[in-house]
């Protein structure tokens, strides 16, 4: 890897040699005259989270406040022009498809001496040096303009790359070499995302958000061991460097591609023959079909990043071979980008003439549940409620049902999960009683046992509660307390630091029938493959702001839209402090109940982008998350009236964290 770096001899002969020039062009006599300084007249750099983020919004906050944007390119490579900012410099890429959590990059000072552009990176490394600037290890801080030139200095910024380098010693040594190392600087160094030098690197740590709020940061060969990046992050502990070189499913990816190209006997390399996933296995389409979109005809694979690695035998999965937790990255027909959380394990030890075979084997789960973190804020509309407007964390247990592709049991009337952060007895799920979903719903009131009869549930809610606080804008009158008709979905008492479940941790899942019988004669162990949070994460999201229209004319009583609807434009600003770095959107959702019913309405995909960070997508009733309309006969969004009410949810998805944004009205 070249560095950009400059000894202090370098540009004295660099100087030098200028001067020579400038006089030999005047003829070497008479009076001289001062060459007028250059500076740079743009930045750029590499947007990469290990394979590079193509079509990245790139957003550049200066120190007065103003924004400008770029796009990246096919090679993450991104370019703005410099002239009327002022520097020092916040950078900000969002990825468009919405599967990866911003990353942030900054730049203390623009030189003086040079023409050439500033090099600013914006990779998961600058990121965390970036949140290393801040006292809670949120980058967003860095949003506000006093803030920005207050805390991005070059001392300051020296410090934090220092201090992550420090962190980072063995897997630089390991990637880059112990010389490399003692100069590296992933702002300011170019790179190619190729998975060799500062790339692999990338790809030997991941990134996420804290447990408390800020960023953490560990090496995929130690998930458990995260290091809380601040101002006073210490440099006591060390990333350990993975065992295994960053391109080491580079034969696996290529065999993957071809099985999915059409090349049949490639897929018996690629795909272990007792591959088994959320209920999907050679029996009924197996990676194929539960991996539908990266499989798709027209789909290419563009990378892999591994979330977590395990040495033989410690894996959570149940597999006895080395074992790792990845995400591989993938461009549909249509262009959009996604990726395929999966399993693979160690087949073959490597030599020293070979490297290790590798194969996908799924998460050893018989049904299809998905356990997962989520964050979510919460805006009541009505004054009855309004004081208990908050942030909540927790579990979103995802099991669905009622589809004609489910591997899911067709006769299950309910199920018990049990694990870390959940009530001794564990949670409760049960059909819904709404249409327009098609995951069961946690039970409203606490349950104990099976029911034994077919019920259903009014919860309308798979997300599990176990923190909560007020929204910083309503602390002074917050009151909010877990009562018996919603003890199915909040924690007795909230979580904390000291007790909230590690990361990885693994739940015990099983499935009853109508009478109350167990279905699977043992529990399916389901892995929560993101970081475990606490409500006060919040502070570290850049949350979208619901349109004006959607609250005064659907969010309420006397509002224009506030009879049945069959659907409805939903528009939102992805603007924080003026500039576009909101996360986009992959879902929203609309429910809305009447006394005598409740239909609930999905839309999912990549929203289209309105002019200065506005968006509008349409929801429709009855529609369920998977696209199917749920409503047998043509239905509509009961009207907002007393005893009633409706929410607008605007979801997200980032390192395998969900975030929701909801505004609900109830009359």
């Amino acid at each position: 890897m070249k560095s950009v770096i400059r000894t202090s001899n370098q540009w004295r002969l660099t100087v030098l040699a200028s001067a020579a020039l400038m006089l030999t062009a005047c003829g070497g006599g008479g009076d001289s005259s001062t060459a007028a300084s250059s500076t740079p007249s743009s930045i750029g750099g590499t947007v990469a989270v290990g394979n590079a983020l193509v079509g990245a919004n790139v957003t550049l906050i200066d120190a007065t406040g103003k924004s400008t944007t770029a796009t990246s390119d096919s090679n993450g490579n991104y370019s703005i022009a410099l002239a009327g900012l002022t520097a020092p410099f916040l950078l900000v890429a969002t990825d468009p498809s919405g599967n990866n959590a911003p990353l942030y990059s900054v730049t203390a000072s623009v030189p003086t001496n040079s023409s050439a552009p500033v090099v600013a990176n914006v990779t998961p490394l600058t990121t965390a040096v970036t949140a290393e600037l801040t006292s809670d290890g949120n980058p967003l801080d860095l949003t506000s303009s006093a803030t920005l030139t207050k805390l991005v200095t070059p001392a300051a910024v020296n410090t934090a790359v220092s201090t992550l380098n420090t962190i980072l010693t063995p897997i630089l040594s390991a990637d880059i070499g112990s010389t490399a190392a003692s100069s590296f600087n992933p702002i300011n160094q170019s790179f190619t995302p190729n998975q060799t030098g500062a790339d692999a690197v990338i790809d030997s740590v991941i990134l996420t958000p804290a447990p408390s709020g800020g960023l953490q940061l560990a090496s995929i060969a130690a998930p458990g061991t995260a290091i809380a990046l601040n101002s006073s992050t210490s440099t006591s502990t060390q990333l350990a460097a993975p065992a295994q070189p960053a391109n080491y499913l580079a034969t696996l990816l290529s065999q993957l591609g071809q099985c999915i190209g059409g090349m049949s006997s490639a897929c018996s390399s690629a795909i272990d023959a007792s591959y088994l996933e959320n209920g999907y296995n050679s029996s009924n389409g197996g990676f194929q079909t539960f991996h539908s979109g990266i499989s798709a005809s027209g789909s290419t694979i563009t990378g892999v990043k591994t979330v977590a690695s395990w040495a033989a035998g410690l894996s959570p999965f149940g597999i006895s071979n080395p074992t790792a937790l990845v995400r591989i990255f993938y461009t549909n027909a249509a262009g959009q980008q996604s990726f395929a959380l999966t399993v693979v394990q160690q087949t073959q030890a490597a030599t020293t003439t070979t490297p290790a075979v590798w194969d996908i084997i799924g998460n050893r789960q018989a049904y299809d549940v998905t356990i997962n973190s989520f964050v979510t804020q919460r805006q009541f509309l009505d004054s009855a409620d309004d004081t208990g407007s908050r942030d909540e964390s927790g579990l979103n247990i995802s099991i669905p049902v009622n589809s004609a592709s489910s591997v899911n049991p067709s006769n299950v009337g309910s199920v018990k999960v049990t694990g870390p952060g959940l009530p001794t007895g564990g949670v409760w799920l049960e059909p819904r009683s709404a249409t327009g979903n098609n995951t069961l719903a946690l039970t409203s009131r606490a349950v104990t046992t099976a029911p034994t009869t077919a019920t259903t549930s009014s919860s309308n809610t798979s997300l599990y509660r176990w923190s909560w606080q007020a929204l910083s804008s309503d602390a002074s009158t917050f009151a909010f307390t877990v009562t018996t008709g919603d003890a199915g979905y909040y924690a007795p008492t909230a979580l904390t630091a000291q007790t909230l479940p590690a990361a990885l941790a693994s739940y015990s899942v099983t499935f009853y029938d109508t009478t109350g019988a167990a279905i699977n004669s043992s529990p399916v162990t389901v892995v929560n493959s993101s970081t475990p949070l606490l409500a006060n994460a919040s502070s570290g999201v850049a949350w979208q702001t619901l349109g004006s229209d959607v609250i005064s004319n659907f969010l309420n009583p006397s509002g224009s839209l506030a009879a049945a609807q069959t659907s409805v434009a939903v528009d939102w600003s992805g603007l924080v402090n003026g500039a576009n770095i909101a996360p986009p959107l992959t879902g929203i959702q609309i429910q809305a109940a009447s006394t005598q019913a409740e239909v609930d309405g999905w839309w999912e995909g990549s929203p289209t982008a309105g002019q200065n960070g506005q968006f509008t997508e349409t929801v429709t009733a009855g529609v369920a998350q998977n696209g199917a309309q749920t409503c047998t006969t043509a239905c509509q969004f009961p009207a907002l009236g007393t005893g009633g009410s409706r929410l607008v949810q605007l979801a997200w998805s980032a390192e395998g964290v969900n975030y929701y944004n909801i505004w609900k009205y109830n009359d």
